[in-house]
C-alpha cells in the first residue's frame, strides 16, 4: 500500500472538511473553523478546552509552529462563539468550593436571509456531502464565516428552509437594539442622567467633544476645561481600564453621571457610549460619516472613521471582508449586491451620512 505524503494527507483532510485544497489549508482560519465545527457536532456540549484539544491533536504533527496553531484555534473558537455557531452557557450553581464553569453547545443549523437573496449560515450545518450540490457547491468560506451568494436559478432561502435550517432575524442574530431615532435615544439617556445623584469630584475625566471633526476619532477626546452640557466620557478607576459614562458638565465641572452600560445590558459600555455619540453628532447636524469607493471586480469598499458597536461590526464581519484601511479607522469590502442594504443599515441604525469627498 502506497503511503501518502504529508502534502497529500493535508489536501485530503482539507477536502474532507468541504473546503477547496487548492486555495485553503488546514491551518487557515477557514480550515480551523471547519475543524472546530466538525468536532462540535460530535462533542458538544463540552468545555472550550475539550473542543480546542479536539481541533489541535489531529493536525499538530503537521504544524510548523504548535504554539501559533493553538493561538489560532483559540482565537477562532472565540469568533465562532461570538458569531453564533456555538452557544456558551455558564453554570449558575457551581459546586461549593469551585469556580463557575461554562459549556459550549452546538447552535441549531440556521441562516440569516439577505434582501439580495444571499444567506449567512450559522450553527452546525448538516454535513456538506448530504446537501444538494446547488447549495453545497456555492458556499463561500471567508475566515470563520460561511455564506451563500444569491442565485437567479433558484431560491436560496426556500432551499435552506426545505433542508430544515431555521431562519433567524437580523435582530435576533446580532443582538442589535431596536430601531429608534437619534432623538429618542438621547431622550432616554438624558432622562436617566437627570435622575442620577450628584457626582461629587471626579478627577481625570476626559470627554468626547462633539465640536471636533468627525473624521478624526482620537482628536475628539479632550480634557475638562469649561464645557457645559452632556458628554460621553471616560473616568478612571483604581484598577483596570477607564470606565465609560455619560456625564453632565457645568463650566468644566461634572454635575452628575451614569456609568455605561446602564442597568442590565448585553452590550459593552463602549458600544453604548459610541451609539450615544453617534446620536449626539446627528442631533448637532454634523453626523459621523462613511465613504464608499470602488473595489476590485464587482465590489465596493466602505470606509469608516469612528468605532461602531460590536453588533454592527459582527454584521459586517459576516457580510463583507475587513481590509487594510487608508485615511480612515477601518474598512470593509462588500459585493455589489450587498452594499446598498449596508448603506441603509448604517444610515438608519447608526445615523451615519455618506461623505461626498
Amino acid at each position: 500500500m502506497k503511503l501518502l505524503s504529508k502534502e497529500e494527507v493535508h489536501a485530503h483532510s482539507v477536502q474532507d472538511l468541504g473546503l477547496d485544497p487548492s486555495s485553503l489549508d488546514l491551518f487557515s482560519v477557514e480550515g480551523i473553523a471547519a475543524s472546530l465545527r466538525r468536532a462540535a457536532a460530535f462533542l458538544c456540549p463540552c468545555s472550550a478546552r475539550t473542543l480546542t484539544r479536539a481541533a489541535i491533536e489531529p493536525i499538530e504533527e503537521l504544524a510548523s509552529d504548535s504554539n501559533q496553531l493553538r493561538e489560532t484555534v483559540e482565537e477562532t473558537l472565540q469568533k465562532l462563539v461570538g458569531y453564533g455557531d456555538l452557544l456558551e452557557h455558564r453554570e449558575f450553581e457551581p459546586q461549593i468550593g469551585t469556580e463557575p464553569s461554562s459549556l459550549l453547545y452546538a447552535a441549531p443549523a440556521s441562516f440569516v436571509a439577505r434582501k439580495s437573496g444571499a444567506a449567512i449560515l450559522l450553527g452546525i450545518v448538516p454535513e456538506i456531502s448530504t446537501m444538494p450540490e446547488e447549495i453545497a457547491g456555492r458556499i463561500q468560506y471567508v475566515n470563520h464565516v460561511r455564506r451563500i451568494p444569491p442565485n437567479a436559478a433558484f431560491d436560496v432561502h426556500m432551499s435552506l428552509r426545505q433542508l430544515g435550517l431555521i431562519e433567524l432575524s437580523y435582530e435576533g442574530w446580532t443582538k442589535a437594539p431596536r430601531p429608534e431615532s437619534f432623538q429618542q435615544l438621547l431622550n432616554r439617556f438624558n432622562e436617566r442622567l437627570s435622575e442620577a445623584p450628584p457626582s461629587g469630584e471626579t478627577l481625570g475625566l476626559i470627554l468626547l467633544d462633539s465640536s471636533k471633526p468627525v473624521r478624526y476619532y482620537r482628536g475628539r477626546w479632550v480634557e475638562t476645561k469649561s464645557q457645559t452640557g452632556q458628554f460621553v466620557a471616560r473616568r478612571p478607576q483604581a484598577y483596570g481600564a477607564d470606565l465609560w459614562c455619560y456625564v453632565e458638565m457645568s463650566n468644566g465641572e461634572p454635575i452628575k453621571f451614569v456609568d455605561l452600560p446602564c442597568g442590565p445590558s448585553r452590550v459593552r459600555g463602549c458600544d453604548e457610549a459610541w451609539r450615544i455619540q453617534l446620536a449626539k453628532d446627528a442631533q448637532h447636524g454634523n453626523p459621523q460619516v462613511f465613504r464608499v469607493r470602488s473595489g476590485p471586480g464587482a465590489s465596493r469598499i466602505i470606509d469608516f472613521f469612528s468605532p461602531v458597536p460590536m453588533w454592527a461590526q459582527r454584521r459586517w464581519d459576516a457580510l463583507g471582508e475587513p481590509i487594510p484601511s487608508a485615511g480612515c479607522l477601518f474598512s470593509y469590502r462588500f459585493s455589489e449586491e450587498e452594499v446598498a442594504e449596508e448603506i441603509n443599515f448604517a444610515s438608519e441604525m447608526l445615523w451615519l451620512a455618506e461623505a461626498r469627498n
